[in-house]
């Protein structure tokens, strides 16, 4: 691999990761001003049975066809041949499960809104080996490009289909445009066909590493959608779907940084892992230059949520706002737990996940027993104290393994978080100015934000913009030293 070769192919990372996500959000938006809270709830319900259907119609072996040095085209068929078994499975046994569904949310229209959906499942089987080839590949270009096409595409289906009034069905448009779409795009982008034959020895030979990442994913899933399950089984489906768009907006960013750091600090990391004191100081000035970025923009969409809710989705989605704000500030942790899980990667401690996600899930039970009696708000500030925790456990073996004592990491990180909550209460200031209209307030608001953030850093912690700048210039040193025969 050239050095050319794979900076590039970092970059288009980085864009797989950042296009596709501005397109979903814009289009969201944009079907939020045309739909009803409540509709919105009604996919929010839904939303953990298509996800642990995507996990069992992979069961990991994309990430085995990935991780393999060397692969054959025999395993490559047998894993399609196997994948497209299960997703055909799998939407039938959607489909059988609808009523019951529908029975346990105590909303009948959830019977033929999961079985139709449920084609999705089927159609999305047809890529899955595609898309783990080109990212074994590292040619994210294409999967950038195919993932642009596709949302732009199924965005105008389902906000045409909004505007005609389809309701919930343009939700159900969105996804299913979005899968048939996605397969059309990589069967006619990429060359690859099945060729093989199917065997079980394949199948078998993979089955070791893909089986404990399945387990993770359906144990993953399962809890991050269990706020949705209870929300919808003992609350409306309105309060849902403020629940999931509050969500949503505020995992945005997080999701964002986090996918694109996640994909770029494991390699960084890696290199690092026979030098404990390097790695060390490596690892804190990453979670300073992440946390100087992520922490006050953040907090200021916490501060300035509720113009921005009622400009973008107008005034019948502001009940989200007090979710929102909360919210915010649990993802203020978010893409800061992947880096402390990165290091775990990159020491090749991969045994103590189990134990860590064990951990968080206990918690997250205990949590939500206490929490779901009292109402959606309770709920909300509960997931907020799971973040927080969950932070601890996850910087507990960054602690033991590197020594990062909590009394450093505080050191590091608390200074930014006081400098961006002083800047977030700026930005909520402005909310006096009751004579503008949403707009100019928002803009109004970035620019106090931009303005106060960046004096008071310049001023008080220049360090914070110094480490950034000597850890890019490391990163790319390390991409280049990659390239090298």
């Amino acid at each position: 691999m050239t050095r050319q070769f794979l900076i590039n192919s970092f970059m288009w990372s980085a864009v797989h990761r950042l296009i596709p996500q501005i397109i979903q959000f814009g289009i969201s938006i944009i079907i939020a001003r045309l739909l009803l809270p409540a509709e919105y709830g009604l996919m929010a319900m839904l939303a953990i049975f298509f996800a642990l259907a995507t996990a069992f119609a992979d069961a990991g072996f994309s990430y085995g066809l990935i991780q393999r040095k060397e692969i054959s085209i025999d395993e490559e068929t047998s894993v399609f041949i196997l994948n497209i078994v299960a997703g055909l499975i799998l939407m039938i046994f959607l489909c059988v499960l609808s009523p019951l569904v529908a029975i346990f949310f105590k909303q009948p229209l959830l019977t033929m809104i999961l079985c139709v959906s449920s084609l999705q499942i089927f159609f999305s089987s047809f890529v899955i080996v595609q898309n783990a080839l080109l990212t074994r590949n590292l040619d994210f270009k294409k999967q950038a490009i195919i993932s642009t096409i596709v949302n732009l595409f199924s965005g105008t289906v389902g906000i045409f289909m909004a505007f005609q009034g389809f309701g919930v069905w343009s939700l159900v448009g969105l996804n299913l445009s979005s899968s048939i779409m996605n397969v059309v795009l990589v069967w006619s982008v990429y060359s690859w066909r099945p060729v093989g034959r199917f065997r079980w020895s394949c199948i078998k030979s993979l089955w070791p590493f893909s089986s404990s990442l399945l387990a993770s994913d359906l144990l993953n899933t399962l809890f991050l959608n269990m706020y949705s399950i209870v929300i919808g089984r003992l609350y409306r489906p309105a309060d849902l779907g403020f629940f999931s768009r509050a969500s949503s907006i505020s995992q945005m960013p997080a999701n964002v940084i986090g996918g694109i750091v996640g994909r770029f600090t494991l390699p960084f990391f890696s290199r690092l892992q026979d030098n404990e004191c390097l790695l060390k100081a490596t690892f804190r000035k990453s979670l300073r230059a992440l946390a100087v970025v992520h922490f006050p923009f953040m907090i200021c969409l916490a501060a300035a949520s509720e113009p921005l809710v009622r400009f973008l989705l107008t005034e019948k989605w502001l009940p989200c706002v007090p979710y929102l704000q909360i919210l915010c500030f649990s993802g203020l942790l978010h893409p800061l737990h992947a880096m402390h899980l990165n290091v775990l990667m990159a020491l090749g401690r991969s045994d103590l996940f189990f134990k860590l996600e064990i951990a968080k899930k206990i918690l997250t039970v205990i949590l939500l027993s206490v929490t779901y009696r009292y109402g959606v708000m309770a709920i909300v500030w509960g997931f907020l104290i799971l973040s927080i925790l969950c932070y601890g456990i996850n910087g507990y073996y960054s602690n033991k393994l590197l020594h990062y004592k909590w009394l450093e990491q505080g050191k590091d990180l608390l200074p930014i978080f006081l400098v961006s909550l002083l800047t977030g209460s700026t930005v909520w200031m402005v909310l006096k100015i009751n004579y503008l209209n949403d707009w100019l307030l928002i803009i109004l608001q970035c620019i106090v934000g931009v303005t106060v953030y960046g004096l008071i850093v310049f001023i008080g912690r220049k360090s914070i913009y110094a480490d950034s700048l000597i850890l890019a210039k490391d990163f790319q040193k390390t991409l280049l030293n990659q390239g090298n025969p």
